[in-house]
């Protein structure tokens, strides 16, 4: 019902931030509608950044967030540091699991499959293992996911100050996540399972203008630069777009603008940057 809210609206909403990070975490190549169900692969690295310890039920969406907190996160957190989200599929992995393992009557069932007594256990994880005491959302905006995180991190840093919002969006997908993205956007979909990080502050580097709706894409005017080739027609993880949006913001000069629109069926969603100070 809150994105909905905000998919109504027909003037763009305006924030300042300053971005203090920008990972991808790629996890392994794009699943192809022959190979689609191939387990993604982890950085090789994994276990050099990652405690592996407890990592047993940890499924690959979690573990592609705990990587990139454990890259970036380092204690050093205002108290208003928390910890959104983004995702489609989220955790599915691992909830079809446990389902499959009670409707077997397995044994070996366990309750520390979801210890901490939620299916949307990457966000909770981050926060148990990097002690941020700021909260934690998980959301779901379908294909327009990348601008509904933004935003809510967004209005976490307007609210507080200082704060900063530790933004994941992305997927790993399962078979069953790859064969309901086939039912709805057919066999030609790109599907690339990755995650995006970012971290903003409290600041004015940049400004940001979100819009959904019908008017939502004259946020990407000409005067901006808009992300041509980020075609959600053509891949589907919306963590490469926004990745390449925030990338491209970084190498703006003052007054310099990058712009991203995202349409599916008749849902749009925009977000254009600006920035305010030099880097």
């Amino acid at each position: 019902p809150f994105f909905k809210f905000w998919e109504r609206l027909v003037a763009a909403v305006r924030f300042e931030f300053s971005l203090r990070a920008l990972d991808l975490c790629r996890l392994g190549s794009s699943l192809s509608a022959v190979d689609g169900h191939v387990q993604p692969q982890l950085p090789t690295d994994f276990a050099e950044v990652v405690d592996i310890r407890g990592d047993r039920y940890r499924d690959g969406f979690a573990r592609a967030c705990l990587y990139l907190a454990n890259r970036h996160i380092n204690g050093s957190e205002p108290a208003a540091a928390t910890v959104v989200v983004g995702t489609e599929y989220g955790n599915l992995e691992a909830m079809l699991r446990f389902q499959r393992q009670a409707l077997a009557a397995d044994k070996m069932i366990s309750a520390q499959q979801f210890q901490h007594a939620t299916t949307s256990s990457a966000s909770t994880f981050v926060n148990i293992d990097k002690k941020l005491t700021g909260g934690n959302a998980t959301l779901n905006s379908g294909t327009l996911t990348p601008v509904a995180a933004l935003l809510h991190a967004l209005l976490h840093v307007q609210t507080h100050n200082p704060a900063r919002s530790h933004v994941f969006v992305g997927d790993a997908y399962c078979a069953e996540a790859v064969d309901d993205i086939r039912k709805q956007a057919g066999p030609s979909r790109r599907i690339t399972p990755g995650v995006c990080y970012t971290a903003l502050n409290s600041g004015s580097e940049f400004q940001a203008e979100v819009s959904f709706g019908d008017t939502a894409f004259d946020l990407c005017s000409a005067s901006a630069t808009r992300l041509c080739g980020i075609d959600p027609a053509e891949e589907h993880n919306g963590a490469f777009a926004l990745h390449a949006l925030l990338l491209s913001a970084q190498a703006l000069d003052v007054g310099g603008c990058a712009s991203l629109g995202i349409q599916f069926g008749a849902r749009r969603a925009a977000v254009r940057l600006t920035r305010l100070i030099p880097a």
